[in-house]
């Protein structure tokens, strides 16, 4: 059964662009999901390369700052935002508008104020405070970049998105290399992405003026009420993706920590790759449930990009896993390799059940989305209970991997009897 604040008519979308002839096929979808997963592999390789940069220049201490600025923050753009970037990719008009008065209204201040708060604790244990400052205004920065993402998303320009992503990325490298601070180079090039976005994006962007006009608290209430599953969602997601790492943290080594941590972060970075394209086929189901244009792509279109994306990355990385961990990580414990060959074997499965979650999503269903990921979060806690103390980091990795197997084989068994997926065409 439909979730009930999930249900909407159909309506045209004046946020978007007019829908011609009968929309996209599965050959489209597949390109642009190409093109997303694309753009998340070229960004990684140069803020990879970036910090590459900045650690040879001795900026030891920008990337100190700016490590501990958006590691705090992301908790605070967490607990003030949720899921509403989710629910203004995904929702109606009247409720894009409503995440509109929500940011403009409560999640800005909120991360101005975090960040002073941040900025103060860190300056007073001897962190720079114009890196502080400067990584302040890259998170607020990233945070209306998640607004201006889902603008293009939600109109499928995945490759204006991808160009301006990455060129503000490279643009950052230039100036690392010409000797610019690292936080004062994300800063500067994050503001001129926002800027050059809107442009692109024209009276549809999320920060032009006639926006503003209609902010109010009551809208910014009502948009945590439409979103409190997709919140619910945030959360659970993130639960997933730390739970294994904080316990395995009690038990374990800083040098052991040092090593999985490298590990886990690959495979999250992998994983972001796969989900990236996943959201081509979610918006797609948005927009054919909002009537702004008929889809056209078969109802398990996203489980096909999910294995088509998954398998030949989690075969390739578990293969290439000793040279990976040993000759380009240089980790100092060989069982590093098995641990990364641990998750890829989880990494097919995650990708599957991403892709009914997504679909859900999609489908206006948020409530299944969050039902299935706090399933999830089920599963790992008693897997990362069990295998944890016993097997240490392997034992984490193994957990990541029997709670994903587990979790599919539910929705697949028993998905449609308890509200966690239903196809839709």
């Amino acid at each position: 059964m439909r979730d009930a604040d999930a249900a909407v008519e159909a309506r045209p979308d004046s946020g978007a662009i007019p829908a011609e002839g009968s929309g996209p096929g599965y050959r489209r979808l597949a390109r642009n999901s190409a093109i997303a997963a694309g753009a998340v592999v070229g960004n990684g390789l140069l803020s990879a390369a970036i910090l590459a940069v900045c650690a040879a220049h001795g900026q030891t201490g920008e990337i100190a700052a700016y490590t501990v600025v958006t590691s705090a923050l992301a908790f605070v753009l967490i607990i003030v935002g949720g899921g509403s970037a989710l629910l203004y990719l995904n929702g109606t008009e009247e409720q894009r508008s409503a995440v509109r008065s929500q940011w403009t209204l409560v999640v800005v201040p909120a991360l101005l104020l975090g960040a002073l708060l941040v900025g103060e604790f860190y300056r007073r244990r001897g962190y720079s405070a114009p890196a502080l400052a400067a990584a302040g205004v890259v998170v607020l920065g990233n945070g209306l970049a998640q607004l201006q993402v889902a603008d293009f998303s939600r109109q499928m320009r995945f490759l204006a998105n991808a160009v301006l992503i990455c060129g503000s990325k490279a643009s950052s490298l230039v100036m690392v290399l010409l000797g610019v601070p690292l936080t004062v180079a994300l800063a500067t090039a994050g503001l001129a992405q926002l800027a050059v976005g809107e442009v692109i994006l024209g009276r549809h962007g999320s920060l032009r003026r006639h926006h503003f006009r209609r902010l109010s608290l009551r809208h910014a209430r009502s948009a945590y009420g439409s979103g409190r599953h997709l919140f619910g969602f945030a959360v659970g997601d993130l639960y997933v993706a730390r739970l294994p790492t904080v316990v395995l943290s009690l038990v374990a080594t800083p040098a052991v920590m040092g090593s999985f941590g490298a590990v886990v972060t690959a495979y999250q970075a992998i994983g972001g790759v796969m989900q990236s394209a996943l959201q081509v086929p979610m918006v797609a189901r948005a927009r054919n449930r909002l009537g702004i244009e008929h889809s056209r792509h078969p109802a398990h279109f996203s489980v096909a990009v999910a294995l088509a994306c998954a398998i030949p990355m989690a075969a390739a990385v578990a293969w290439l896993s000793p040279w990976l961990t040993g000759t380009l990580l240089s980790l100092p414990h060989r069982q590093a390799a098995e641990w990364l060959a641990v998750f890829m074997l989880a990494l097919p499965f995650m990708a599957v059940t991403r892709a009914f979650m997504f679909d859900g999503i999609g489908d206006g269903h948020y409530g299944r989305a969050t039902r299935a990921v706090v399933l999830l979060a089920a599963l790992l806690t008693v897997a990362v209970a069990v295998g944890v103390p016993r097997f240490g980091p392997l034992g984490a990795a193994g957990a990541t991997a029997a709670a994903e197997m587990l979790a599919l084989a539910v929705i697949l068994l028993f998905g449609r009897r308890l509200g966690l997926w239903q196809t839709t065409e």
